[in-house]
Formats: structure tokens, C-alpha cells, sequence
């Protein structure tokens, strides 16, 4: 199994993981192969990557760390929420329901139980649906990822679910950003920039009122765009005035964002990503949920085309959990793309990885 765009996806792929589109109805399942026909299909929900089977990725699997059932289901509930607060021609929305909280508590504290069954593996994020979900999609992975990371640096469950509640909902308020602003493909005029911004009050005037939802949960949606330079918003607060599940949360929505395809920007890979919030760091995102984020994401996962500083080419077959940047790879023959012996990085120190490849060469 590996990850390839649509744009070299080719007519006789196997797909290797079921694809959903916006009504979270499946789109392709898992085993039919490519036709010219479902490829204009998957471009038309504007979605950007598929998982493959091929010759060099047979045998590779992907077991994510909270399945798919589990994650639709969140998705569900946020496509609801985000609907309801959608302003309509009589600019009128329906309130949040409490029983809709509690149904996403209760999912919240399922997926804490599912972090907690698998001790110290390692998370990577896998495509479900096209960018078109992107919203949906990202307060999922933000939540998922604020959990693991408040689990790495010793907060307590009940901690976990408040810090994994606010996670979830700190973007609901751009339900109300008007889609031409919230998807614009290009730089954002100033006006347009600062409605983007409103997201944030927007989210708080949503959730403010909803018992069961903590305040330590409404902070976060409030201040989750704060930075610890002041450069943030909405308050433009510093240092200590920045909760410590703030931070947390900041660190995963930049670092979901990147790693995602969105309407107007596609996907990078996770090593540039990480590179991205190292520089960011100390000085605008906090330090130690930094280096947490590193102990808890997978930075090669199974079926990453990755070169090599010999100039080789090999797909990741299995991490290496005590050293997540020398995974074991099976090398590929670039004369007739086909797979070749394995190699552990573990074994071979003289050869390290020097950039992930997007397709094959």
C-alpha cells in the first residue's frame, strides 16, 4: 500500500483504502481497480490522493492507531455541527444541541481508551476523503494529536478529554467565514484575513453557553491562535499568558494544517512540516510540546517513497520504533520500478534518508 496523487494515479490501480466523499457516503472500496471513469469521479470531489497497491508496496499495510470507523464517526458528528451553524439566506442558525456534546464526549473519551491500548506507537494521519472535507477532517486530526501529545507530557484523563473537547471545536466558528473568503485560492486581502480571524470569537459564541462543555475546553477554542511571541490572535498574548493546553493545541492545528490537503493549498510531507515548526519554535510555539510532538508522530510511515543519500530509492515497509528516522525499506529498481532487497537503516548507518519523494522518479 502506498500513497500516490491522483494526477499519477493510473488506470488499473488497485485502491487499497476505501474513499468517501463529502456526504461521508464511500465513493470507491478497497480492492476495485482504477477506471478512466472513477478517476474523473475522484477529481471531481477534489480529491487529491489515493492509496494504492502495486508491485513495489504489495504487503505493505498501514494499521493506524484509531481506525476508520471510529474516525468517521467524529466526522459525522462535526459535518452536523459545522451544518447547523452554517448561516443560511435568513441568516438564521440552530443551536448547538447538549446531547450532541455528549455524544462527542463520549467518542473523545472512546478514542483516549484507543490511545491508551496502543502504549508508544506511533501516529500518521491517512486520507479518507478529498479536501473539499478538509474542516472536518482537520479538527479530527487535531484532536487526535492534542490527546497524544497531552498523554506524552503526563496530563490525566480527565485533562485528555477537556483538552481533546476543545480540540475538536475550536474551528466551528468558521462555519460562519463565508465560503468564498474561507476557500479562497490565493493570498487574502487584509478585510478577508480578518474574518478568517473572527473564526475564533465566532466558535466561542457558539459553545459559550453549552453546560457540558468546560471552560478549560472554551479556552482553548478561544486562544488556540495565540502565539507566545504576541503575534497571535485574538488577544495577542505572550509567555504565561498562554495555558498550558493552549499551546498544545496551537502546535497540532499548525502541523495538521500542513500535513492536509485543503481547497487551496495541497499536502507537504511530515519532515518538512516538522522542519517548519522547529523554526517556529522556542520562540513562537512552546518548546516541550514541540519535542513531544516529535516522540508521538511517525515521520516515514509504511509506504513512503523516500531517496536516499546514496541516490537510491526504496519504499518504507515497517518503523522502526526506537529510531522513527531509520525505518526499513525495500529498495526499488528505478530501470523497471520493481522491488528489490530490503534494507534496515538500523544496520546500514552510513546511509541515511534525504527527502520523501512524491511519486516514483
Amino acid at each position: 500500500m502506498r500513497l500516490v496523487s491522483i494526477a499519477d494515479a493510473e488506470v488499473g490501480n488497485s485502491i487499497a483504502k476505501p474513499i468517501y466523499v463529502s456526504k461521508l457516503s464511500m465513493l470507491i472500496n478497497k480492492g476495485v481497480s482504477l477506471t478512466e471513469n472513477l478517476i474523473k469521479k475522484l477529481i471531481a470531489a477534489d480529491i487529491r490522493h489515493v492509496y494504492i497497491e502495486d508491485e513495489i508496496s504489495k504487503g505493505i499495510v498501514l494499521e493506524p492507531m484509531i481506525s476508520d470507523e471510529i474516525k468517521l464517526q467524529a466526522f459525522s458528528i462535526m459535518k452536523s455541527i459545522y451544518e447547523s451553524q452554517k448561516i443560511k439566506e435568513a441568516r438564521e442558525t440552530e443551536p448547538v444541541r447538549e446531547s450532541t456534546i455528549r455524544e462527542l464526549k463520549d467518542l473523545v473519551d472512546e478514542i483516549i481508551t484507543e490511545i491508551y491500548s496502543k502504549n508508544d506507537q506511533r501516529y500518521y494521519s491517512t486520507e479518507l476523503m478529498g479536501a473539499e472535507m478538509y474542516h472536518y477532517n482537520h479538527s479530527v486530526e487535531v484532536m487526535i494529536l492534542s490527546l497524544l501529545i497531552g498523554r506524552k507530557m503526563g496530563l490525566d484523563r480527565e485533562k485528555l478529554l477537556k483538552l481533546g473537547m476543545g480540540a475538536i471545536l475550536a474551528d466551528v466558528g468558521k462555519s460562519r467565514v463565508p465560503d468564498d473568503v474561507l476557500n479562497k485560492k490565493g493570498k487574502l486581502e487584509a478585510h478577508e484575513f480578518d474574518e478568517v480571524k473572527r473564526h475564533v470569537d465566532y466558535s466561542y459564541a457558539i459553545l459559550k453557553d453549552l453546560v457540558g462543555l468546560s471552560s478549560l475546553s472554551r479556552q482553548i477554542v478561544l486562544l488556540h491562535h495565540e502565539k507566545l511571541d504576541g503575534t497571535g490572535y485574538p488577544n495577542g498574548f505572550t509567555g504565561d499568558q498562554i495555558p498550558m493546553l493552549v499551546r498544545i493545541a496551537t502546535v497540532c492545528d499548525i502541523f495538521s494544517a500542513i500535513v492536509s490537503d485543503r481547497t487551496y493549498n495541497n499536502r507537504i510531507s511530515v519532515d518538512t512540516a516538522l522542519e517548519i515548526l522547529r523554526s517556529a519554535t522556542p520562540v513562537k510555539l512552546d518548546q516541550d510540546v514541540f519535542t513531544s510532538l516529535l516522540q508521538v508522530i511517525d515521520v516515514y510511515p509504511p509506504g513512503t517513497l523516500v531517496e536516499l543519500s546514496n541516490k537510491q530509492v526504496g519504499i518504507v515497509v515497517k518503523t522502526n520504533t526506537s529510531s522513527p528516522t531509520r525505518p526499513i525499506l525495500r529498495v526499488v529498481n528505478l530501470e523497471n520500478n520493481k522491488p528489490q532487497e530490503e534494507l534496515d537503516l538500523m544496520q546500514e548507518l552510513t546511509l541515511f534518508i534525504k527527502k520523501v519523494l512524491p511519486k516514483l522518479p
